[in-house]
Protein backbone atom coordinates (compact mmCIF):
# COMPACT_ATOMS: atom_id res chain seq x y z
CA UNK A 1 0.00 0.00 0.00
CA UNK A 2 2.61 2.46 -0.90
CA UNK A 3 0.02 5.36 -2.08
CA UNK A 4 -2.35 4.27 0.69
CA UNK A 5 -4.59 7.85 1.17
CA UNK A 6 -3.15 9.39 -2.18
CA UNK A 7 -5.13 10.58 -4.75
CA UNK A 8 -3.84 10.34 -8.67
CA UNK A 9 -4.83 11.31 -12.02
CA UNK A 10 -3.56 9.35 -15.12
CA UNK A 11 -4.49 10.97 -18.56
CA UNK A 12 -4.97 8.75 -21.24
CA UNK A 13 -6.01 5.71 -19.22
CA UNK A 14 -8.89 3.80 -21.24
CA UNK A 15 -6.60 0.96 -22.29
CA UNK A 16 -2.52 0.09 -22.35
CA UNK A 17 0.10 1.93 -20.24
CA UNK A 18 -2.07 4.47 -18.77
CA UNK A 19 -4.88 1.65 -17.76
CA UNK A 20 -2.24 -0.54 -16.12
CA UNK A 21 -0.48 2.69 -14.12
CA UNK A 22 -4.27 3.42 -13.05
CA UNK A 23 -5.00 -0.04 -11.77
CA UNK A 24 -1.23 -0.85 -10.37
CA UNK A 25 -1.71 2.62 -8.40
CA UNK A 26 -4.94 1.86 -7.27
CA UNK A 27 -4.12 -1.43 -5.65
CA UNK A 28 -1.35 0.45 -4.20
CA UNK A 29 -3.98 2.35 -2.20
CA UNK A 30 -4.48 5.61 -4.44
CA UNK A 31 -7.67 6.95 -5.73
CA UNK A 32 -7.50 7.54 -9.16
CA UNK A 33 -9.46 10.10 -11.96
CA UNK A 34 -8.48 9.36 -15.45
CA UNK A 35 -9.07 10.67 -18.47
CA UNK A 36 -9.75 9.23 -22.52
CA UNK A 37 -10.40 10.70 -25.51
CA UNK A 38 -12.22 8.08 -28.20
CA UNK A 39 -12.44 4.94 -26.15
CA UNK A 40 -15.13 5.74 -23.44
CA UNK A 41 -16.02 1.86 -23.32
CA UNK A 42 -12.31 1.15 -22.30
CA UNK A 43 -12.16 4.36 -19.64
CA UNK A 44 -15.38 3.35 -17.95
CA UNK A 45 -14.07 -0.47 -17.77
CA UNK A 46 -10.76 1.04 -16.27
CA UNK A 47 -13.04 2.55 -13.58
CA UNK A 48 -15.13 -0.56 -12.97
CA UNK A 49 -11.71 -2.62 -11.80
CA UNK A 50 -10.58 0.32 -9.64
CA UNK A 51 -13.77 0.98 -7.65
CA UNK A 52 -13.49 -3.47 -7.65
CA UNK A 53 -10.06 -2.65 -5.75
CA UNK A 54 -11.85 -0.86 -3.08
CA UNK A 55 -10.76 2.50 -4.72
CA UNK A 56 -12.83 5.79 -5.79
CA UNK A 57 -12.67 6.43 -9.21
CA UNK A 58 -13.14 9.32 -11.66
CA UNK A 59 -13.46 9.30 -15.47
CA UNK A 60 -13.39 12.72 -17.35
CA UNK A 61 -14.06 12.93 -21.06
CA UNK A 62 -11.31 15.02 -22.57
CA UNK A 63 -9.08 16.12 -25.94
CA UNK A 64 -5.79 17.04 -24.59
CA UNK A 65 -4.85 19.08 -27.51
CA UNK A 66 -7.51 21.57 -26.14
CA UNK A 67 -5.63 23.91 -23.20
CA UNK A 68 -9.06 24.38 -21.39
CA UNK A 69 -9.55 20.56 -20.84
CA UNK A 70 -6.04 20.32 -19.68
CA UNK A 71 -6.61 22.38 -16.90
CA UNK A 72 -10.80 21.60 -16.44
CA UNK A 73 -9.43 17.31 -15.75
CA UNK A 74 -7.24 18.96 -13.04
CA UNK A 75 -9.42 21.01 -11.27
CA UNK A 76 -12.08 18.84 -11.63
CA UNK A 77 -10.13 16.19 -9.76
CA UNK A 78 -8.85 18.50 -6.88
CA UNK A 79 -12.81 19.11 -6.69
CA UNK A 80 -14.52 15.83 -6.31
CA UNK A 81 -11.63 13.96 -4.49
CA UNK A 82 -10.18 16.43 -2.30
CA UNK A 83 -6.93 17.26 -3.51
CA UNK A 84 -4.13 15.41 -5.71
CA UNK A 85 -1.04 14.25 -4.95
CA UNK A 86 0.18 12.51 -8.01
CA UNK A 87 0.04 13.15 -11.78
CA UNK A 88 0.77 10.72 -14.53
CA UNK A 89 1.04 12.87 -18.32
CA UNK A 90 0.39 9.51 -20.25
CA UNK A 91 -1.79 10.69 -23.06
CA UNK A 92 0.01 11.09 -26.43
CA UNK A 93 0.59 10.07 -29.58
CA UNK A 94 0.54 12.15 -32.87
CA UNK A 95 0.70 12.22 -36.48
CA UNK A 96 3.55 10.67 -38.46
CA UNK A 97 4.93 11.37 -42.03
CA UNK A 98 8.07 11.96 -43.53
CA UNK A 99 9.45 15.63 -43.20
CA UNK A 100 8.71 16.16 -47.33
CA UNK A 101 5.29 15.72 -46.44
CA UNK A 102 4.77 16.61 -42.75
CA UNK A 103 1.94 19.19 -42.79
CA UNK A 104 2.07 22.16 -40.21
CA UNK A 105 -1.78 21.04 -38.65
CA UNK A 106 0.10 17.01 -37.85
CA UNK A 107 3.21 19.01 -36.76
CA UNK A 108 0.91 21.11 -34.12
CA UNK A 109 -1.08 18.67 -33.38
CA UNK A 110 1.47 16.44 -32.07
CA UNK A 111 3.59 19.01 -29.95
CA UNK A 112 0.05 20.10 -28.25
CA UNK A 113 -0.32 16.72 -27.53
CA UNK A 114 2.42 15.51 -26.70
CA UNK A 115 4.40 18.76 -24.91
CA UNK A 116 1.47 21.55 -24.20
CA UNK A 117 -0.95 18.91 -22.61
CA UNK A 118 1.78 17.78 -20.17
CA UNK A 119 3.18 21.28 -19.42
CA UNK A 120 -0.77 22.79 -19.03
CA UNK A 121 -1.61 19.41 -16.85
CA UNK A 122 1.58 20.33 -14.64
CA UNK A 123 1.89 23.62 -14.27
CA UNK A 124 -1.65 23.56 -12.79
CA UNK A 125 -1.17 20.57 -11.06
CA UNK A 126 2.34 22.16 -9.32
CA UNK A 127 0.04 25.19 -8.26
CA UNK A 128 -2.48 22.77 -5.87
CA UNK A 129 0.66 20.81 -4.73
CA UNK A 130 2.61 23.69 -3.77
CA UNK A 131 0.00 24.64 -1.88
CA UNK A 132 -0.47 21.69 0.02
CA UNK A 133 3.04 20.38 0.79
CA UNK A 134 4.38 19.14 -2.17
CA UNK A 135 3.38 16.06 -4.84
CA UNK A 136 4.99 13.68 -7.48
CA UNK A 137 4.57 13.97 -11.26
CA UNK A 138 5.37 11.43 -13.57
CA UNK A 139 5.69 12.11 -17.63
CA UNK A 140 5.79 9.44 -20.16
CA UNK A 141 8.22 9.93 -22.97
CA UNK A 142 9.64 7.24 -25.42
CA UNK A 143 13.04 5.57 -26.98
CA UNK A 144 11.51 8.27 -30.04
CA UNK A 145 13.03 10.84 -28.33
CA UNK A 146 16.52 9.69 -28.38
CA UNK A 147 16.91 8.07 -31.61
CA UNK A 148 15.62 8.92 -34.93
CA UNK A 149 13.25 6.63 -37.00
CA UNK A 150 12.16 7.30 -40.66
CA UNK A 151 8.44 9.28 -40.44
CA UNK A 152 8.43 9.73 -36.49
CA UNK A 153 9.81 13.52 -37.04
CA UNK A 154 7.13 15.31 -35.20
CA UNK A 155 6.81 12.57 -32.63
CA UNK A 156 10.13 12.17 -31.94
CA UNK A 157 11.01 16.28 -31.49
CA UNK A 158 7.91 16.17 -28.93
CA UNK A 159 9.14 13.58 -26.53
CA UNK A 160 12.61 15.31 -26.54
CA UNK A 161 10.83 18.27 -26.12
CA UNK A 162 9.05 16.44 -22.94
CA UNK A 163 12.09 15.33 -21.43
CA UNK A 164 13.59 18.31 -21.65
CA UNK A 165 10.11 19.98 -19.76
CA UNK A 166 10.61 17.09 -17.19
CA UNK A 167 13.82 18.81 -16.30
CA UNK A 168 12.59 22.59 -15.89
CA UNK A 169 9.64 21.43 -13.67
CA UNK A 170 12.16 19.38 -11.60
CA UNK A 171 14.30 22.13 -11.27
CA UNK A 172 11.92 24.98 -10.38
CA UNK A 173 9.31 23.31 -8.53
CA UNK A 174 11.67 21.04 -6.52
CA UNK A 175 11.55 23.67 -3.50
CA UNK A 176 7.65 23.15 -3.06
CA UNK A 177 8.23 19.75 -2.54
CA UNK A 178 7.29 18.87 -5.36
CA UNK A 179 9.09 15.73 -7.79
CA UNK A 180 9.11 15.40 -11.75
CA UNK A 181 10.42 12.60 -13.62
CA UNK A 182 10.75 10.98 -16.87
CA UNK A 183 9.86 7.35 -18.49
CA UNK A 184 11.03 6.85 -21.90
CA UNK A 185 9.03 2.88 -22.36
CA UNK A 186 10.74 0.95 -25.82
CA UNK A 187 8.40 -1.02 -27.45
CA UNK A 188 5.46 -2.18 -25.10
CA UNK A 189 2.14 -4.23 -26.37
CA UNK A 190 -0.76 -2.24 -25.94
CA UNK A 191 -2.77 -4.11 -28.17
CA UNK A 192 -6.52 -3.17 -28.56
CA UNK A 193 -7.87 -4.29 -32.00
CA UNK A 194 -7.45 -7.08 -33.90
CA UNK A 195 -5.09 -5.21 -36.26
CA UNK A 196 -2.96 -3.92 -33.03
CA UNK A 197 -2.87 -7.67 -32.21
CA UNK A 198 -1.85 -9.12 -35.51
CA UNK A 199 1.07 -6.01 -35.48
CA UNK A 200 2.45 -7.45 -32.16
CA UNK A 201 1.86 -11.00 -32.95
CA UNK A 202 5.75 -11.26 -33.71
CA UNK A 203 6.22 -11.07 -29.88
CA UNK A 204 5.15 -14.86 -30.00
CA UNK A 205 7.94 -15.78 -31.85
CA UNK A 206 10.54 -14.61 -29.64
CA UNK A 207 12.40 -13.31 -33.20
CA UNK A 208 12.89 -9.55 -32.64
CA UNK A 209 16.90 -9.08 -33.05
CA UNK A 210 16.64 -5.80 -32.65
CA UNK A 211 15.81 -6.02 -28.73
CA UNK A 212 18.41 -7.67 -26.37
CA UNK A 213 15.20 -8.56 -24.54
CA UNK A 214 13.92 -10.69 -27.19
CA UNK A 215 10.28 -9.38 -26.85
CA UNK A 216 8.07 -6.22 -26.51
CA UNK A 217 7.23 -5.12 -23.11
CA UNK A 218 3.85 -5.03 -21.33
CA UNK A 219 1.86 -2.08 -20.06
CA UNK A 220 2.51 -3.45 -16.79
CA UNK A 221 6.19 -3.25 -16.79
CA UNK A 222 5.79 0.62 -17.27
CA UNK A 223 3.25 1.20 -14.84
CA UNK A 224 5.61 -0.13 -11.87
CA UNK A 225 8.30 2.40 -13.14
CA UNK A 226 5.32 4.91 -12.68
CA UNK A 227 4.47 3.48 -8.90
CA UNK A 228 8.08 3.67 -7.77
CA UNK A 229 8.56 7.26 -9.05
CA UNK A 230 5.45 8.35 -7.11
CA UNK A 231 6.12 6.90 -4.40
CA UNK A 232 7.97 8.07 -1.08
CA UNK A 233 10.92 5.15 -1.88
CA UNK A 234 11.65 7.61 -5.00
CA UNK A 235 11.62 10.81 -2.57
CA UNK A 236 14.99 11.79 -3.61
CA UNK A 237 14.90 11.36 -6.96
CA UNK A 238 13.74 13.87 -9.77
CA UNK A 239 14.63 15.49 -12.78
CA UNK A 240 15.34 11.82 -14.12
CA UNK A 241 14.57 10.46 -17.35
CA UNK A 242 14.20 6.02 -16.96
CA UNK A 243 14.38 4.19 -19.89
CA UNK A 244 12.57 1.05 -19.53
CA UNK A 245 13.23 -0.62 -23.26
CA UNK A 246 14.60 -3.74 -23.02
CA UNK A 247 18.04 -2.82 -24.03
CA UNK A 248 16.56 -1.44 -27.09
CA UNK A 249 18.88 1.76 -27.55
CA UNK A 250 22.08 -0.20 -26.42
CA UNK A 251 24.54 0.40 -28.98
CA UNK A 252 23.91 -1.59 -31.71
CA UNK A 253 26.88 -3.39 -32.57
CA UNK A 254 27.56 -4.85 -29.36
CA UNK A 255 24.02 -6.17 -28.90
CA UNK A 256 24.51 -7.59 -32.33
CA UNK A 257 27.85 -9.24 -31.00
CA UNK A 258 26.09 -10.65 -28.07
CA UNK A 259 22.92 -12.31 -29.78
CA UNK A 260 25.44 -14.05 -32.01
CA UNK A 261 27.37 -15.44 -29.29
CA UNK A 262 26.15 -18.17 -26.85
CA UNK A 263 24.88 -15.37 -24.44
CA UNK A 264 27.30 -16.10 -22.01
CA UNK A 265 29.13 -13.17 -22.80
CA UNK A 266 32.08 -14.34 -24.11
CA UNK A 267 31.72 -13.10 -27.51
CA UNK A 268 32.34 -9.98 -26.29
CA UNK A 269 35.64 -10.77 -24.79
CA UNK A 270 36.40 -11.19 -28.76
Amino acid sequence: MRLEGKIALVTGASHGIGKATALVFAREGADVAITYRGREDGAMETAREIEALGRRALVWHAEMTNPDDCTRVVDDTIRDFGGLDILINNAGGGRGDALLHLTPEDWHYTIDLCVTAPFLCGQRAAQHMAEHGGGAIVNISSVHSDHAWPNDAAYGVAKAGLNRLTKSMALEWARFGIRVNCIAPGYIEVAVTPEEQEKYAWEKTGAEPAIPAQRTGHPEEIAHAALYLSSDEARYTTGQLLFVDGGLLLPPVTVADYLRGDRTGRGLAG
